[in-house]
């Protein structure tokens, strides 16, 4: 989750004004659609879009009165048949403004021969005076004979030049029926309404700390405010609980918006994000502390200290360690952050060659090391850093060595190779049981001189090669394709250049015993 430092988020519950600069409130000529009684047509400056709409009362058996003035529009619409009103504005709706018309509506039951299934209304904004264009607004079925007031919000995602009203078919009418409406006293204006956004500061969980505040845009300021839930007027209530709250807002051009936001409860949740010490033992770890919600400021307390905005601490060996945190409402939390450490950084092999004989210098190192953190490097008698960890062409002596790893964390031990005294040779056994009981089980040389270009052969009484190695360490288990070779003599060829750089070549038969 993103860190909020304040989480005072704006968060879009009502319209949102795109651009409240362009907007206004916009005339509309004949509100109260006064003109001679017609069917078929409309007073000026209303188009009859589509079919005909009637100009009423008087025709067609609508007698009801109007409601403001002397005449007003009715219109029906079927599956096949459509009638509309629409006007040209003065200036157009503005995309992302929101704007209030009220009217007067009734249901005509019988409309010349014709009973129809309900009322219904429909708002458009459009750019031409015989298309529909986009939804704005619907009434929803309604069947009351007499007038009774509406008032629709609209909100165009585009802008527009025209203004188009008419009747729609509900789902609930059967498939060859009509519905329609008859319309009258319309607002002058189409009035630009408040659009209404929230700043919310959500609450500790059972505590009364939320914060909502009513930013409104468009419409005419001054605005006033109405919070169902408080009876408060203002545009900030504080001190709440989590819960949905509503507020209605009102502009001086008497147009009004009710919106509902929601302050959201949360518990402080803070993570602990540790950075192991570099060596095992090392005082050098730290713990970084993140809030992942809450409102900022935060204060935290380390190992029982006291509160503070610092959220690092350094210097530690690894263990547990216990922390609080409290945001700037009160909201507090406490858990415990685990400070690991790596494994001890140790010397898992030291593999020693030990001078073969009088005459040569072939002592030989390699060194392994485990934990810490790797890769590793090795060193030595202080010699330089080195990725290899093999020294060749040793000496008797004494050895220092050193392994570092990742983060310079050093070990170190000693050795000694030591100098056999003997013939510098190759000698070869005659015989070996590969049964496993620690004594004789791999038929391999005993190389007592430092040679190169080493190999040895074993073949079978039939010639066929059985065993082959480079590796003057490298000795026969007695297998061969993976089975037990059989009790037998075999004969070996072992070739190799000795200390004295002299090709030597050696022969000789073995007993493989079972």
């Amino acid at each position: 989750m993103q860190l909020l430092k304040t989480l005072t988020a704006m968060v879009a519950v009502a319209l949102l004004n795109n651009n409240p600069s362009f907007a206004q409130d916009i005339s509309l000529g004949n509100p109260s659609i006064e003109g001679p009684p017609k069917a078929g047509n409309v007073p000026v400056p209303w188009y009859r879009a589509f079919q005909s709409p009637d100009t009423q009362p008087g025709n067609y058996g609508i007698t009801l009165p109007a409601s403001d003035g002397k005449t007003y529009a009715g219109f029906i619409i079927g599956n096949r048949w459509q009638e509309g009103i629409s006007q040209q504005l003065p200036t157009p709706l503005k995309a992302g403004s929101t704007y209030q018309l009220s009217f007067d509506l009734a249901f005509p039951v019988h409309y010349d021969t014709l009973t129809l299934c309900t009322g219904t209304m429909a708002v458009y904004g459009t750019n031409s005076p015989t298309e529909q264009g986009e939804l704005l607004w619907q009434s929803g079925t309604f069947t009351h004979e007499q007038w009774q007031r509406y008032t629709a919000n609209m909100r165009p995602a585009k802008d527009y030049n025209y203004i188009l009203l008419m009747s729609y078919l509900p789902p609930s009418c059967p498939g060859k029926s009509y519905a329609g409406a008859l319309v009258d006293h319309l607002s002058p204006s189409l009035a630009q309404a408040p659009n209404v956004t929230f700043a919310i500061q959500p609450t500790c969980k059972g505590k009364s700390t939320g914060k909502l505040t009513v930013i409104a845009t468009g419409g005419k300021p001054p605005y006033t405010y109405e919070w169902q839930q408080h009876g408060e007027h203002s545009a900030t209530i504080a001190n709440l609980a989590e819960g949905q709250y509503s507020v209605t807002v009102r502009s001086a051009n008497g147009t009004s918006v009710t919106a509902v936001a929601n302050v959201e409860a949360y518990t402080l949740e803070v993570k602990a994000m540790p950075d192991m010490p570099l060596c095992y033992g090392d005082a050098n770890g730290a713990i970084t502390l993140h809030p992942q919600n809450g409102v900022g400021p935060f204060e935290f307390a380390f190992a029982n200290g006291t509160f503070s905005q610092d959220s690092v601490y350094d210097g530690l060996k690894a263990g547990n360690y216990r922390y609080a945190a409290t945001d700037a409402v009160g909201c507090m939390m406490s858990a415990t952050a685990v400070l690991p450490q790596p494994d001890a950084l140790q010397f898992s092999r030291v593999k020693i060659h030990h001078v073969s004989c009088t005459d040569v210098t072939d002592g030989k190192i390699v060194l392994s090391g485990t934990g810490g953190t790797a890769p590793y490097t090795y060193r030595l008698q202080y010699g330089p850093w080195q990725a290899d960890s093999l020294w060749n062409g040793l000496d008797a002596g004494d050895y220092h060595l050193q392994i570092k790893d990742k983060n310079n964390c050093e070990i170190n031990t000693d050795s000694s190779l030591i100098r056999y005294i003997r013939e510098c040779a190759v000698f070869m056994p005659t015989a070996f049981s590969p049964n496993l009981d620690g004594q004789n089980d791999v038929f391999r040389a005993k190389v007592h001189d430092a040679v190169t270009d080493f190999r040895l052969a074993v073949y079978s009484r039939w010639g066929e090669l059985t065993f082959e190695t480079r590796d003057p360490e490298g000795g026969w288990d007695g297998m061969y394709r993976g089975k037990k070779a059989q009790a037998q003599v075999y004969v070996w060829i072992l070739t190799y250049t000795d200390s004295r750089q002299q090709a030597r070549k050696q022969t000789g038969t073995v007993t493989l015993v079972r």
